[in-house]
């Protein structure tokens, strides 16, 4: 890539001032803004104009509001830290990139160019292989690539679509001409990224963007999406996206797409293949999938043919892709094309198919594979790139080495060489770029240089391939440009294509065999989102236990009703933790003989300490652990409850000196935000599987939280004396509804019925059955068959015994003894029905282990 010397200090217009703050006197540096002439280029005037014109204030609201909303919206990804995968919050730069209509063009046309010429040779290597047989390419170009899947070989694939969705990787040098860095034909990653930036730049930004022109971003995905779509053999497609799971660095991006296109976001152990077929697991039982957006790389979709070490595919897809009877996006085995070997004979194969040159030439590469190329690489390793890139297959891997050749010392060119004279053909050469450099705007008000390297998308459709007019653009502000994405020190950018001054917005043309069909209840949930659903459930309502048995016991270490020296209470006190697992016995029995201070300290240290093993932030990390899981099933409001939750100790944690009423004050701010999540559930969630399966999970462990309370405190001796019934109440959320209806002190039979058989209570036992029963007659079951659900048994038994139990014998005592046996025993029914129900659940509608779920082969059953 040829750069020229620097242009000289460029006049600039009076309507972006040198006095400016955000105007740093370093123009010549911003490639992408100044010309090599030294003047503005023409599509940036009228931008920097209205951007000049913001003041402070509105400089800083844009900042606040794309802050808010990036937090709001939960845009993060994975990366690793100490050894550790941890949430990263993902990094915008305001200030867009500037495209005019006319280079884009250009961009376009060279970039189409190059989505058909990939696509041709996919078509050539995984079929007649001409290219190979007339020397065009040296087969260890393609048989030395571990991405060349052998067992794709003559797989047919519809209509000569290997290439749905990919991507480039283009930077531009300082004399403006574009070159492509990468191509990204496996598995490109970064499109719903780029969407999300456009949503939050455009509404910090909403004047500057209406008046710029913006070419919009939503047609590029409706195309897609319709031209996919046409691939399947039904009229009433399946498509899923394939997830390698929340693991993954940019599992943000698949929940993202997945709510924009509709598609569920499965993981392999979601799907199965079934007599060629195949079927994503719902508990509704096996539903057949026509098209895969696949996420993952194509070696690890099927473990039976290719790489069996793999966990993420599923056992037979190729064969069935094999049969016709499933399309991928894209095609198994497309990443052949992305390795970094073809750069330098793409411009002999684009001459090949096309008669033709590339519009947009590659960065300069040499394969060593080839003796001059490797004589000059060696001659030059002191100003290339070296890289590895056709390393041995090893296991699960798909890593490169790379070496910066003005780092490396004398020895470490020995012993480079020494390498690429032994493995020649798996080392390539590349030119060392300098990319052109954009405005970044700093967190200082200020803009100043930083190198850009911009990804471009590209899909199929009906009428070829069309490009989308934006991309995602990386700034690497304190990290090395030649890098991966994702670095600590990276900024990425939404880019604006300029358009006419009027968009005509074109309506969804629909095609006749597409004809809307009208639909209700969503019974196409996968059952892993399903189980994860269900403990979501149960993980929110265990925290809200926990939450209101702290504040309790919280409330009764100070003020009048301040208990903290009364050796009986500090006792019940701490069994208590120890019955919900927050105490270990050893610490409980330690904690007592200290006295209050003592369990003072303990509470304080499950509350505030997050490293606690058993303490509330381990409880909370649960709830949001779960829930990232169903990510995509979660409105951006219950999403977002759920964030905030799990901020608030965190940010209490960082305090010194808490009180107790700060204690208090913190439980009863986390409380109502469990409130406001079941509100979204109760509210918002239409009645399909999926709100069931919460419903249920939740029902099941109150019933488990509260029968645990009603033991511990009212089996033994004398409740009404020694306050447990009212911690009781308080606990069950039971206290005014008692005293409005009967005016007086707690008493166990009064209390008891409340709790347990009171139908009219939300929070009764009773009622969490029937509940649960009521959810039970609406999931799927065995047709025709005349018995209920042995779930249903269940509930029917135990809300029958509830109905018949006589609350003032389940309050007496049998002779010499010390246990209200009655209740003890009704108490340690409903805990076993509990464990009953979930796991009839478990096994009908998670596992697909029943004989009436399963039809067809049973050769898989054992697979996760």
């Amino acid at each position: 890539m040829s750069h020229p010397t620097a242009s000289p200090s460029p006049e600039l217009p009076e309507f972006f001032p040198r006095s400016n703050p955000m105007y740093q006197p370093r123009p010549d540096t911003f490639d992408e803004l100044i010309a090599p002439d030294g003047s503005v280029r023409p599509h940036w005037q009228a931008f920097l104009k209205d951007f000049s014109a913001l003041d402070e204030k509105q400089r800083r609201h844009a900042h606040e509001t794309a802050i808010r909303l990036l937090k709001d919206d939960g845009v993060t990804y994975l990366a690793e830290k100490n050894g550790q995968q941890t949430d990263r919050p993902w990094q915008l730069d305001l200030f867009p990139l500037l495209i005019s209509q006319e280079e884009w063009q250009q961009l376009e046309t060279g970039l189409i160019q190059r989505a058909r010429l990939l696509n041709h040779i996919l078509s050539d290597l995984y079929g007649p292989q001409q290219l190979l047989k007339n020397g065009a390419l040296p087969p260890a170009v393609v048989f030395g690539n571990h991405q060349f899947l052998q067992p794709c070989h003559g797989v047919p694939v519809a209509q000569g679509t290997y290439l749905h969705f990919l991507a480039f990787d283009v930077a531009r040098a300082p004399d403006g001409k574009w070159w492509v860095l990468r191509d990204r034909t496996e598995a490109p990653t970064g499109a719903g990224f780029a969407l999300e930036n456009r949503i939050i730049v455009s509404r910090s930004l909403p004047d500057l963007f209406d008046d710029t022109h913006v070419q919009r971003l939503s047609s590029f995905f409706q195309s897609f999406n319709e031209h996919f779509l046409e691939f399947s053999q039904r009229d009433d497609p399946l498509a899923v996206v394939l997830s390698p799971g929340p693991q993954n660095a940019a599992y943000f991006e698949h929940a993202y797409l997945s709510r924009y296109l509709g598609y569920p976001v499965v993981e392999g152990s979601d799907m199965t293949v079934r007599d060629d077929r195949l079927f994503l697991k719902t508990v509704d039982g096996l539903k057949p999938v026509d098209l895969v957006l696949r996420r993952i790389y194509s070696d690890l979709c099927d473990p039976l043919e290719l790489i069996t070490e793999s966990s993420l595919g599923i056992p037979g897809l190729l064969q069935s892709v094999r049969a016709g009877h499933v399309t991928m996006a894209n095609a198994l085995g497309s990443g052949l094309v992305d390795s970094e070997v073809l750069l330098s004979f793409l411009p002999a194969l684009c001459q090949f198919f096309f008669s033709e040159g590339l519009h947009i030439p590659s960065v300069a590469t040499w394969w060593c594979g080839q003796p001059k190329e490797r004589e000059y690489v060696i001659e030059n390793l002191h100003r290339l790139l070296i890289r590895q890139v056709l390393t041995p297959k090893h296991g699960l891997t798909h890593g490169r080495l790379s070496s910066f050749g003005p780092d490396l010392t004398n020895q470490d060119k020995d012993a480079l060489t020494q390498a690429i004279t032994r493995r020649s053909h798996e080392y390539v050469g590349r030119e060392i770029v300098s990319p052109s450099t954009t405005p970044f705007w700093t967190e200082q008000d200020t803009l100043r240089p930083a190198p850009m390297t911009l990804r471009v998308y590209v899909t199929a459709t009906k009428d070829g391939y069309t490009v989308m007019p934006g991309g995602l653009a990386r700034v690497s502000v304190r990290s090395d440009p030649r890098g991966h994405w994702h670095e600590p020190g990276d900024f990425s950018k939404d880019t604006w294509v300029k358009g006419n001054k009027a968009l005509d917005v074109q309506p969804a043309i629909v095609p006749p065999h597409h004809t809307l069909q009208l639909r209700r209840g969503g019974r196409d949930l996968p059952s892993r989102t399903a189980d994860n659903l269900f403990w979501l459930g149960r993980y929110a309502e265990r925290a809200e236990g926990a939450i209101r048995l702290l504040r309790s016991l919280f409330s009764r270490m100070s003020g009048e009703a301040d208990l903290g020296d009364d050796p009986q209470t500090l006792q019940r006190l701490v069994s208590l933790l120890v019955m919900q697992e927050h105490l270990s016995p050893r610490r409980a029995k330690r904690a007592v003989a200290g006295g209050g201070d003592a369990v003072e300290a303990e509470l304080r240290t499950i509350l505030f300490d997050p490293d606690s093993p058993d303490g509330l932030a381990k409880i909370i990390q649960n709830v949001r652990r779960t829930a990232e899981l169903v990510r995509h099933r979660l409105s951006l409001d219950t999403w977002n409850i759920l964030v905030e939750l799990g901020s608030i100790p965190k940010e209490w944690a960082q305090t010194k000196g808490q009180s107790i009423d700060d204690a208090i004050r913190l439980l009863s701010r986390m409380i109502q935000h469990l409130a406001a999540l079941n509100g979204m559930v109760m509210e918002n969630m239409t009645r399909s599987y999926a709100w069931r399966f919460i419903e249920m999970g939740r029902r099941l462990e109150r019933v488990r939280h509260l029968s645990k309370l009603i033991r511990h405190l009212a089996t033994r001796g004398t409740p009404e004396s020694t306050g447990a019934l009212n911690l009781l109440l308080e606990l069950a959320d039971g206290s005014i509804t008692y005293r409005t209806r009967y005016k007086a002190e707690a008493k166990l039979p009064a209390v008891l019925d409340l709790l347990l058989a009171d139908e009219t209570n939300p929070r009764s036992v009773i009622f969490q059955f029937l509940t649960v029963e009521a959810h039970l007659t609406t999931l799927p079951k065995e047709e025709n068959s005349a018995s209920l659900h042995p779930a249903q048994q269940i509930t029917t038994r135990i809300c029958t015994d509830i109905r018949l139990a006589d609350m003032i014998q389940l309050t007496e005592f049998k002779k010499k003894s010390k246990v209200r046996a009655n209740l003890d025993h009704l108490l340690k029914q409903l805990d076993q029905g509990v464990l009953q129900i979930s796991d009839i659940v478990a096994h009908t509608y998670f596992s697909h282990s029943m004989v009436q779920r399963i039809s067809g082969p049973q050769w898989l059953e054992g697979i996760p």
